[in-house]
């Protein structure tokens, strides 16, 4: 190796920080006038970065224990906590935030476990629903238990905490027009 390349080399290496540089956002708001932008992006990227853990966790405790994905237990979920099981298929992608290929995707593979089946809505021959088989019920509800025991992502969330998260996200999403029965 040339000697200048070399000499150049290692002053790179020296200067090059141990540990990855990391963003200090709270210093940033404080040690910077506040017009709100940084408040309101420190707020974005807390729930971005918790989504992503919760995705996350999620994911690989239903992959692992009940052969699912995050999609599958939510549909699943969906259908159980409807009055009667059965939701007409759009309404489950419109729940679920997702497109209505990704549900049938999801339909095909949960009704070829059993978990689900799918049907013509009784007064719309045009409309295709989804009803949660007793089988459905009972894997999520192992799910759901299981994902009780990892805090659903937010380890050390308590249910008082949680409602009040929940009250606390509630405007929020009014104003981003997500009109459901959690708020």
């Amino acid at each position: 190796m040339d000697d200048n390349l070399e000499v150049a080399v290692k002053e790179v290496v020296s200067a090059a920080p141990a540990q990855p540089e990391t963003v200090d956002w709270l210093t940033f708001a404080r040690d910077h006038r506040d017009d709100g932008n940084t408040t309101m992006f420190m707020a974005m990227r807390s729930v971005m970065r918790l989504q992503q853990h919760m995705t996350s966790v999620l994911e690989r405790e239903l992959k692992e224990h009940f052969e699912m994905n995050l999609t599958d237990f939510l549909m699943l979920k969906t259908l159980q906590m409807s009055d009667d099981g059965t939701r007409l298929l759009s309404r489950v992608a419109w729940h679920l935030l997702v497109h209505a290929t990704t549900v049938t995707i999801a339909t095909d593979r949960l009704e070829a476990r059993g978990l689900l089946y799918r049907h013509t809505h009784p007064r719309d021959r045009r409309a295709r629903c989804v009803t949660i088989t007793e089988e459905g019920r009972a894997v999520v509800d192992s799910a759901t238990e299981k994902l009780s025991g990892c805090g659903f992502g937010m380890p050390g969330l308590d249910a008082e905490t949680a409602r009040t998260l929940v009250e606390l996200l509630a405007p929020v999403r009014r104003s981003a027009g997500d009109l459901d029965r959690s708020h």
